[in-house]
């Protein structure tokens, strides 16, 4: 205890009485040394926690039996037959008395280990396929063998929201307190202290600017787009103002149109959302509106998850969304798959229903046809006025649903074949006004030409489905058989047209190739000839529901064509001998609705997970105006929202707006500077090796705000490369005096709003295809069409490093040069007695007498 301590304990017992009794304790408790231990010690099992899994930390009571045991196996077998061999050596001198008992300890131990590894550990050793054996806590430990405290559901932490988090940060604040108060209540402020003052100083330092730092540090990353086509060479692509957050996430949604007459999305933060496990997977418009996975029998129990979510997502603060929708986040799936699926209910004011039909086929004695009595073998559900779901296919029949039919395409579709025929060209030769004038079946035999009235066609190519995927809006991942046919009109013009069985709309006119290359398409043009592709590989039947609820059939096969009136829901009997088809079930709306599906932990990418790349959530949109009103929708996370295209969904609202919804990452503003793409380089390890550095052209320039403000500076391009980050908005000058730019460097080191942007990812697979046409001759130089910047900020990071020179001179002071000082004033001290007692203890020089006292 230090003389000043003594003192100030003193002085608080003298005059911090009475009412100022609770400082006193306050302030004795704040200078204590043990609460320093303490929390510090804090701090360690905040780090503990952050980085060990708890079924690791789980396992620790069991490991301390397995301990206890060990040692209670060794020191009866070995410790106490030694101890009883020391007692009974007592007579025997030193050397015999240790050595004796040690050499039968160490021979006993492996005794005792044999004993341990033959019975007491098979006993103990826990088996988890059968679980057998001592294990506390065994399936929590398994459960979270990988998990850490962070992960667990309430908490759903990123490592730096973790270390961010106010806990720490308290206990931080109360470790800097406790530091300073001790330090001035306990420590004399004198020359040969300044070590352990100076480690103090540096410690709070570190600490305060560890709480600065988490309190405003930012990760992100932004795309650069390379320039658009037309824009001149050299030019930069679109500037980019602002950069996506890597932890806070929001909601985008518009509904209303902006200035420009376009949608315009605004943010809205979701507080609390989960990152590391599935809530409310179940959640759909309404548990109980019967979906056509459970009508076709495909609807199971939804997975495990936890329970469900209830995040109100507060208003944007803008005018773009109408405040009367509200918008809440219900369910979460952070790895997962989205499905479709279809609800049977009822369409909100101004939407046009979309009616789904089922049409099931029931066998009658067929041979080789797995099904029950009186139960359908298929169900087929169609959606008339949706193409992609009004066509269902297996190995043997393929059932078409349509409303309204085109009857020209009627016509065809039940226009007789020879005899025979499978594949066949239905060519229409159509009148000035449109009407058909000559109607021919030709065979579609690949590579034989047909004529008809001059034209010629031959079949190039049959497809039983699609060769490219159909991307057209409405009947994406639709399928049809293919057949294209290369036409020659009696003018010589020649052409390739692409006629799709199940989609004439789609029908395509090819003639030649534009100058980058692609061919010049077109919807065909049938003014003057239409074709048609008839298949009849396949069984087919065609339904088509007219207005009124009147259903008409044509049933097509290899055997012949046949037209029939249905009646009711009676469907079409006999399609081939024993093949019945029935209408089952008709829904007059059927609303989309989608569920996901996680994906199974072995199939995850690990680096995916906690990042909300794979995630959905689940938004419930509900109306003021309209309390029956509510829509759930599972909306999938866009990474780069309003840059690359992503998941976003539309709700139909019943006052005939609609509201788009897309769930992404929070974009944050550069404060005052804004960076495009100049140009971009990956340089090889050798002419095509792998990557040994690529690095973009960036150029910064100023972002001068409406009214004039913001920090202006004169624009600059920057390399970016992989250890050559930009830092913006504050940049080394040439033309400033180095003391400025030194100053403005160390405040830039403060400020929460001086970025690094390093290059963090590129556009590989863009650069690889234009290097092998650069290869070919067809380009000048390979390119990357984007560039992805990682964007971060270090606010206080000097305040940390200043904390950490202080304590590297401290810490040397205070082991060597105070001792040296306490040495040289601890000698001169001893000096300095010594020469005091020497001087009392040496006799007094007799003095002579002087002449009086002779004369006397």
């Amino acid at each position: 205890m230090s003389a000043k301590w003594r003192r100030v304990q003193q002085w608080d017992k003298e005059h911090l009485t009475g009412a100022m009794t609770p400082v006193r304790l306050v302030l004795h408790a704040l200078s204590s040394i043990w609460l320093a231990v303490i929390l510090l010690t804090l701090v360690s099992l905040y780090a503990v926690f952050a980085s060990v899994p708890i079924g690791m930390l789980a396992q620790i009571p069991s490991y301390a039996v397995y301990a206890l045991a060990l040692l209670a196996v060794l020191g009866v077998i070995a410790g106490l037959p030694a101890l009883a061999l020391r007692k009974a050596l007592g007579k025997l001198g030193a050397v015999a008395r240790f050595a004796l008992p040690v050499v039968l300890f160490v021979g006993l131990s492996f005794a005792a280990w044999g004993v341990w590894t033959r019975l007491v550990w098979p006993a103990l050793h826990y088996d988890p396929a059968n679980q057998t054996g001592l294990r506390f806590f065994a399936d929590f430990a398994l459960q979270y063998e990988a998990i850490t405290l962070r992960r667990l559901p309430g908490l759903e932490m990123t490592e730096l929201e973790f270390y961010s988090w106010w806990p720490l940060r308290i206990v931080l604040i109360l470790f800097c307190l406790n530091m300073l108060i001790a330090t001035v209540r306990r420590i004399e402020f004198t020359f040969k202290n300044l070590g352990v003052l100076t480690v103090h100083t540096g410690i709070i330092t570190i600490a305060l600017g560890s709480i600065f730092y988490q309190r405003f540090k930012q990760e992100g990353d932004t795309i650069l787009l390379a320039a658009q086509p037309g824009q001149a060479a050299g030019e930069p692509g679109p500037p980019q103002s602002s950069f996506y957050d890597h932890i806070d996430v929001v909601l985008y949604t518009a509904q209303l149109m902006g200035p420009t007459g376009q949608r315009r999305f605004e943010q809205r933060p979701i507080p609390g959302l989960p990152r590391y496990n599935d809530y409310n997977l179940g959640a759909k418009l309404d548990p109980e509106m019967p979906t056509l996975r459970g009508l076709l029998g495909r609807d199971t129990a939804p997975p495990e998850s936890f329970g469900p979510l209830d995040i109100p997502i507060d208003d944007g603060g803008e005018i773009y969304v109408d405040p009367k929708i509200n918008l809440r986040v219900i369910g979460y799936s952070d790895y997962a798959d989205r499905h479709e699926d279809f609800a049977r209910a009822r369409p909100a004011p101004g939407v046009e229903p979309s009616p789904l039909r089922i049409v099931d086929l029931h066998a009658r004695d067929v041979p080789g046809l797995d099904y029950d009595e009186g139960e359908p073998a298929f169900r087929f559900a169609l959606l008339p006025r949706i193409p992609a779901q009004r066509v269902r296919t297996n190995a043997v029949i393929g059932v078409e649903y349509t409303a309204g039919m085109d009857e020209a395409r009627w016509s065809s579709l039940g226009a007789e074949l020879p005899a025979g025929l499978r594949q066949a060209l239905i060519v229409e030769l159509l009148s000035d006004s449109g009407d058909v004038e000559r109607r021919v079946a030709l065979p579609a035999t690949v590579g034989a030409p047909s004529t008809i009235a001059g034209y010629t066609l031959t079949v190039r190519e049959l497809h039983p489905q699609p060769p490219f995927p159909i991307i057209t809006e409405g009947y994406a991942n639709a399928t049809s058989s293919v057949a294209v046919v290369d036409i020659e009109t009696p003018e010589g013009e020649r052409f390739g047209r692409w006629i799709y069985h199940r989609f004439p709309e789609l029908n395509q006119d090819i003639a030649g190739t534009a100058a980058d290359g692609r061919p010049n398409r077109a919807s065909s043009d049938e003014s003057r000839l239409r074709v048609w592709y008839a298949d009849a590989s396949v069984l087919n039947v065609y339904f088509d529901e007219r207005e009124g609820g009147g259903v008409r059939a044509i049933v097509r096969s290899p055997e012949g064509v046949r037209t029939i009136e249905v009646v009711g829901d009676a469907g079409v009997a006999d399609v081939v001998p024993g093949i019945d088809l029935v209408i089952a079930e008709r829904w007059e709306h059927a609303e989309p609705v989608q569920r996901v599906v996680p994906t199974p932990e072995p199939d995850q990418d690990r680096e995916l997970v906690g990042g909300h790349d794979r995630a959905f959530v689940a938004v419930e949109v509900t109306h003021d105006d309209f309390p029956g009103f509510r829509r759930v929708v599972w909306v999938g996370f866009n990474k780069y929202m309003g840059v690359v295209p992503g998941d976003t969904q539309d709700v139909a609202l019943p006052d005939g707006t609609s509201l788009s919804i897309a769930f992404g990452r929070q974009q944050r503003q550069f404060p005052s500077f804004r960076v495009s793409m100049v140009d971009f380089e990956m340089i090889a390890y050798d002419h095509r090796g792998a990557p040994r550095d690529y690095q973009s052209i960036v150029r910064v320039e100023p972002r001068i705000g409406p009214l004039g403000g913001g920090v202006r500076f004169e624009p600059f391009d920057h390399r970016v490369k992989l250890n050559s980050p930009l830092r913006a908005p504050f940049h080394w000058s040439e033309d400033e005096t180095v003391l400025l730019n030194t100053l403005r460097r160390l405040s830039a080191g403060l400020n929460p709003t001086q970025f690094k942007l390093s290059q963090a990812g590129w556009d590989q697979q863009g650069w690889n295809e234009t290097q092998a046409l650069a290869d070919q001759g067809l380009l000048e130089r390979p390119a990357a069409q984007f560039t992805i910047l990682h964007v971060g900020n270090n606010p206080g990071i000097h305040v940390i490093a200043l904390g950490g020179i202080l304590m590297s001179v401290g810490i040397p002071w205070a082991f060597y040069v105070k001792p040296w000082l306490v040495r040289r004033e601890r000698d001169r001290i001893k000096q300095q007695l010594a020469a005091q007692s020497s001087s009392q203890t040496e006799p007094k020089p007799k003095r002579a007498p002087d002449l009086a006292e002779a004369q006397a």
